[in-house]
Protein backbone atom coordinates (compact mmCIF):
# COMPACT_ATOMS: atom_id res chain seq x y z
CA UNK A 1 0.00 0.00 0.00
CA UNK A 2 1.38 3.32 -0.98
CA UNK A 3 1.96 5.85 1.65
CA UNK A 4 -0.76 8.72 1.19
CA UNK A 5 -0.07 12.53 2.53
CA UNK A 6 -2.82 13.05 6.16
CA UNK A 7 -4.02 15.84 4.20
CA UNK A 8 -4.52 14.44 1.21
CA UNK A 9 -8.12 13.34 2.20
CA UNK A 10 -9.58 17.04 3.23
CA UNK A 11 -11.06 18.55 -0.03
CA UNK A 12 -9.05 21.09 -1.62
CA UNK A 13 -12.37 23.69 -1.93
CA UNK A 14 -12.24 24.48 1.83
CA UNK A 15 -10.46 27.79 2.67
CA UNK A 16 -8.68 28.33 5.82
CA UNK A 17 -7.54 31.70 7.41
CA UNK A 18 -4.04 32.06 7.71
CA UNK A 19 -2.58 32.19 11.83
CA UNK A 20 -2.33 36.22 11.19
CA UNK A 21 -6.43 36.32 10.68
CA UNK A 22 -7.07 34.30 14.10
CA UNK A 23 -8.36 37.66 15.67
CA UNK A 24 -10.54 38.50 12.77
CA UNK A 25 -11.73 34.78 12.84
CA UNK A 26 -12.54 35.14 16.61
CA UNK A 27 -14.83 38.20 16.00
CA UNK A 28 -16.67 36.86 12.67
CA UNK A 29 -17.56 33.55 14.41
CA UNK A 30 -19.14 36.12 18.34
CA UNK A 31 -20.55 38.24 15.62
CA UNK A 32 -22.15 35.61 13.91
CA UNK A 33 -22.97 33.76 17.18
CA UNK A 34 -24.64 36.73 18.28
CA UNK A 35 -26.95 37.30 14.53
CA UNK A 36 -27.77 33.78 14.65
CA UNK A 37 -29.04 33.45 18.36
CA UNK A 38 -30.63 37.04 18.12
CA UNK A 39 -32.99 35.83 15.32
CA UNK A 40 -33.63 32.71 17.15
CA UNK A 41 -34.57 34.38 20.08
CA UNK A 42 -36.66 37.13 18.14
CA UNK A 43 -38.69 34.56 16.82
CA UNK A 44 -39.43 32.37 19.41
CA UNK A 45 -40.51 35.46 21.20
CA UNK A 46 -42.71 36.58 18.19
CA UNK A 47 -43.91 32.36 18.19
CA UNK A 48 -44.89 32.86 22.00
CA UNK A 49 -45.65 36.41 22.41
CA UNK A 50 -42.58 37.20 25.22
CA UNK A 51 -40.33 40.00 25.18
CA UNK A 52 -37.28 38.36 26.75
CA UNK A 53 -36.09 35.87 25.22
CA UNK A 54 -34.43 37.87 22.78
CA UNK A 55 -31.90 38.98 25.66
CA UNK A 56 -31.16 35.44 26.78
CA UNK A 57 -30.26 34.14 23.01
CA UNK A 58 -27.45 37.29 22.40
CA UNK A 59 -25.34 36.17 25.33
CA UNK A 60 -25.89 32.62 24.37
CA UNK A 61 -24.91 33.74 20.97
CA UNK A 62 -21.76 35.03 22.05
CA UNK A 63 -20.59 32.38 24.28
CA UNK A 64 -21.40 29.77 21.66
CA UNK A 65 -19.55 32.12 18.58
CA UNK A 66 -16.32 32.24 21.51
CA UNK A 67 -16.22 28.04 22.00
CA UNK A 68 -17.08 27.27 17.89
CA UNK A 69 -13.91 29.66 17.22
CA UNK A 70 -11.69 27.89 19.69
CA UNK A 71 -12.65 25.15 18.67
CA UNK A 72 -12.06 25.62 15.04
CA UNK A 73 -8.18 26.59 16.22
CA UNK A 74 -7.48 23.63 18.22
CA UNK A 75 -8.91 21.52 15.14
CA UNK A 76 -8.65 23.56 12.57
CA UNK A 77 -5.85 22.50 10.14
CA UNK A 78 -2.38 23.99 10.99
CA UNK A 79 -1.03 24.80 7.68
CA UNK A 80 1.20 28.17 6.97
CA UNK A 81 1.93 26.84 3.14
CA UNK A 82 -0.33 29.42 0.58
CA UNK A 83 -3.28 27.27 -0.93
CA UNK A 84 -4.11 27.77 -4.32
Amino acid sequence: MANKNPADHEPHHVVVPPKSDAGKLDFTYIIGGILLWGLIGWGVDNLLNTGWILFAALPVGAVCGYFLARHHQRHGRHDDTPQQ
